[in-house]
Formats: structure tokens, C-alpha cells, sequence
């Protein structure tokens, strides 16, 4: 009797809360009874996954969530990753490790709630790799932003960049300034540290490239414009094969391309894209992208998007162009991905 008053699911849920070690496990059935949950090891839980039938598997977005869900894949379950802030919303009581995964299983089958698939090996990597050369960077221009300071402190001014942070150590270390010997041997430490940051930097990047240009995929959206090797490598980790979006615009709004809305009433007003949510650091190079590509653009146009382009610049303005280009090359490369075709831009005739 009491099984007939739940809506019956098609598949069993599994809430998995993450952990180093301990990993809780909040097990309910297709009739919407909490079968269990539990603490279990990490080998209770590839244990667990490996013997329970093709189940819904909900996982919270963090570290190790993409090696989880691709395990369970591999016993055929369906991998669903929620974001930890759509998971809130669900939490009942205090924050235990229990309501967390009864959270996360809750939020899976929940209407309308929006969850990604897990990332490949290929695509994971990729990322990785991203976000490696991204920390570099920052360590640089950290790096280089401290010896600048510490110099300036005994007034030595230079030009920005790199040539005058190299020209401001090189009268330092010729002591031909007032500054102590003492930091003036610390300031040559950080400095041959600041060489050897920049050398990783593009070994790291070469690598990086290198493997980028071995993926199909990323040859194929490399052909799009205002698109190289970092941002082709950024779409595919990010977009994967595109099954998991319904169409182009779903892609655009999960980086943030798309404007935001706001209706009430049946009156519908358009605002500007979220700076703060999506995928910043791919919107940031998308943008990027575009800028440098609308900035070459042809007096005389030889496609129909160079068309497209310049009227957009005209009518909106050049920044507002730039995210046009950004939010179509979204659109374009989900649908490359989604088919497995090759960008072919309409060319005008005669």
C-alpha cells in the first residue's frame, strides 16, 4: 500500500556525497523509499556501483566528481553532476554528511534541474592542462608585480612590461643602485625564479598545443574564427560531444554568451550577459577572440559572416559585435561537435 502513493521513478537513485575517504551513500528506489544511507569506504562504494543495477547516479560538482561518474559509467549508470548551488536548495536540517547526499539524490530527480555529464579522460586532461597554464600565469605576474614593488621601495621606476622589469634588475644586480647587497642577492633569487617560471610556461603551452592539434575535434574548431588552439581546446573540454545540450542556445547560456531575462506579466526585458556566472575564463577568451578577429576585419567582406560582422559593428557598436561573435561561435561549435562536421563559412558569390 504504501508504495502506490509515490510517483514511481524508471531508475533507483544513488546520492553520493564526495570525500578523500569516506565517501556517504544515500540509496533510494523507483517507488521513492529511502532504501539506505551510509558511510562507505572508497572500495565499499567501486564495490556498491559495481554490483547494483543501471541506476541514476547524483554526484555534487567538485574534486574527483568527472573519475567518479566516469567510473559508474562504467556499469552502465546514468551520471548526473549538480552544482553544489542547486544542491542547497534541497538540504533539510543541519549540515551532516546524511542530508547532503539525501540532498544530492533529491535534487536528481527533481523537475527542470539542470546537471552535467562527466568529463573524458581527453577532455579532463585538456583541462587540466588549462587551468595548469592559467596558475602559471598568475605566479608570473605575481612574481614579477613583487620584484617591481620591492625595487620601487628604493625609487627605481621603470617602463611596464617585461623589458622594463628585465632593465630595472639589471641596474639593480650591476650595483649601481643604494640597495642593500642582501636584497640585492634576494632580488637575484626571485628573478632567475621569475626566468624559470617563463620557461615552464611554454613548454607547458607547447605541450599543450601539441596534443590539442592531435584531437579531431579541436582541428575542426580551430577552423572557426577568432579561434586557436587554447579556446578549441577549451570548447571541447567544455562542450564534449554536445549530447548533453539540446540545441545551440543551451550551450551559449550554460558559458554565459546569452542575455539575461527579465518577465513578469507577460512583458519580457532583455538585459546584458552575466559577467558572473557560466564559464568565465572561456567566455573571457571567446571575447578576446572575437575582438582580435572583427579588429581584421576586410574593407571588402568574402563571406557572409564578414557580412554579418560589419553590419553588427555599425548597428551595436564594436564590444557588443564581439559577444555576437563570441555567442554565434558557441552556437556553431556545438553544432560541429554535435554532428561530427567541418565549419564550412558561406562564401559570396562572385
Amino acid at each position: 500500500m504504501i508504495k502506490e502513493d509515490f510517483t514511481m521513478l524508471t531508475k533507483n537513485i544513488i546520492g553520493i556525497g564526495l570525500a578523500k575517504n569516506i565517501l556517504q551513500v544515500c540509496h533510494i528506489s523507483v517507488y521513492g523509499e529511502l532504501l539506505s544511507n551510509k558511510a562507505m569506504s572508497r572500495q565499499k562504494v567501486k564495490e556498491f556501483l559495481a554490483k547494483i543495477k543501471p541506476s541514476v547516479i547524483a554526484i555534487e560538482g567538485c574534486s574527483s566528481s568527472h573519475y567518479w561518474g566516469r567510473y559508474a559509467e562504467q556499469f552502465g549508470h546514468e551520471v548526473r553532476i549538480i552544482s553544489p548551488k542547486k544542491v542547497k536548495g534541497y538540504l533539510e536540517g543541519h549540515k551532516t554528511d546524511k542530508n547532503d547526499a539525501l540532498a544530492i539524490a533529491n535534487a536528481a530527480i527533481q523537475i527542470g534541474i539542470k546537471f552535467s555529464r562527466p568529463k573524458s579522460v581527453e577532455q579532463q586532461t585538456l583541462h587540466s592542462l588549462e587551468t595548469s597554464r592559467q596558475f602559471l600565469t598568475r605566479s608570473i605576474v605575481s612574481l614579477g608585480n613583487h620584484i617591481r614593488a620591492t625595487i620601487f621601495e628604493y625609487g627605481i621606476s621603470y617602463p611596464k612590461g617585461e623589458k622594463g622589469l628585465k632593465a630595472s634588475l639589471e641596474f639593480v644586480l650591476s650595483r649601481a643602485s643604494d640597495i642593500p647587497q642582501n636584497l640585492v642577492n634576494v632580488l637575484s633569487v626571485l628573478w632567475e625564479q621569475y626566468k624559470q617560471q617563463k620557461e615552464e610556461l611554454k613548454a607547458l603551452e607547447k605541450e599543450k598545443n601539441a596534443l590539442t592539434r592531435q584531437i579531431d575535434p579541436c582541428n575542426r574548431l580551430m577552423k572557426l574564427e577568432g579561434v586557436g588552439e587554447t579556446i578549441a581546446a577549451m570548447l571541447y573540454s567544455t562542450l564534449g560531444d554536445g549530447t548533453q545540450f539540446k540545441n545551440g542556445r543551451q550551450a551559449s547560456a550554460f558559458i554565459g554568451l546569452t542575455p539575461k531575462q527579465y518577465s513578469t506579466g507577460g512583458k519580457v526585458v532583455m538585459m546584458g550577459i552575466d559577467k558572473f556566472g557560466g564559464v568565465k575564463d572561456l567566455r573571457s577568451l571567446l571575447y578576446l577572440g572575437a575582438m582580435a578577429y572583427i579588429s581584421r576585419l576586410p574593407e571588402v567582406p568574402s563571406t557572409e559572416k564578414e557580412v554579418w560582422l560589419i553590419k553588427a559593428v555599425k548597428r551595436l557598436g564594436f564590444k557588443k559585435a564581439c559577444i555576437a561573435l563570441a555567442n554565434k561561435t558557441v552556437r556553431t561549435a556545438w553544432a560541429m561537435l554535435r554532428y561530427e562536421t567541418k565549419y564550412k563559412p558561406t562564401m559570396l558569390l562572385g
